[in-house]
């Protein structure tokens, strides 16, 4: 009895140590775009004020619903998406090349409706989560 006793202590005793060693892949609970969608988010520029953020959708191409930002967005080519808002309808967007503009912090995703790739350039400054 005395030795299961034992045991049991040392098993409270050691597992603090183990699960501080534990190391869980930071990307499970990364929820920027650049982690959830590598694929169509890539990160260009960061300091300690913001995020640059290139955006790269192909021909008909989607991306994963994800909470984007408060951000400034520049286009680089025209495009015409649909927008997937994950707790409403749809809508479109149509905008030309160097259209420029402020797109408030929500969740959604995005589906290219356009025969040609579109992209544009995401500016997100660090504290857009607090305010956005």
């Amino acid at each position: 009895m005395n030795r299961l006793w034992l045991m049991g202590i040392m098993a409270l005793l050691t597992a603090p140590a183990v699960w501080s060693q534990a190391e869980f892949p930071p990307d499970i609970f990364d929820t920027r775009p650049v982690a959830l969608d590598p694929a169509h988010f890539r990160l260009v520029f960061e300091n300690d004020r913001v995020q640059v953020i290139r955006v790269q959708i192909g021909p008909h191409a989607k991306t994963t619903i994800m909470e984007i930002p408060a951000h400034v967005m520049t286009c680089l080519t025209d495009q015409h998406v649909r927008v997937i808002p994950a707790h409403h309808k749809p809508g479109e967007r149509s905008r030309k090349a160097g259209y420029t503009g402020w797109v408030e912090r929500d969740e959604y995703g995005l589906e290219n409706l356009g025969d040609t790739p579109a992209e544009w350039i995401l500016v997100a400054p660090k504290d857009a989560d607090k305010s956005g």
